[in-house]
């Protein structure tokens, strides 16, 4: 399990890297949280609690820029 989970840790890192490659501000947010969420299974797993508590306002960020920007879309049509 503890390759298991380094793999995914590396999974995560290239995700997140990824997203800071792309050119729409959407994708990047979606694409790095994913990766967060990989990271999150890792950092529970080893039990690393500034990361959990890094990676979950990370999210908690990047789901409120969608939130509002999806919200901004319907008010402009």
């Amino acid at each position: 399990m503890e390759n298991f989970m380094e793999i995914m840790a590396y999974i995560g890192s290239l995700i997140i890297f990824i997203s800071f490659c792309t050119k729409k501000v959407s994708l990047l947010r979606v694409l790095n949280n994913v990766g967060c969420v990989i990271f999150l299974f890792y950092a529970f797993y080893h039990g690393r609690m500034p990361l959990i508590i890094l990676n979950s306002m990370v999210i908690a960020v990047n789901v409120y820029h969608i939130w509002s920007d999806k919200k901004q879309k319907i008010k402009e049509v």
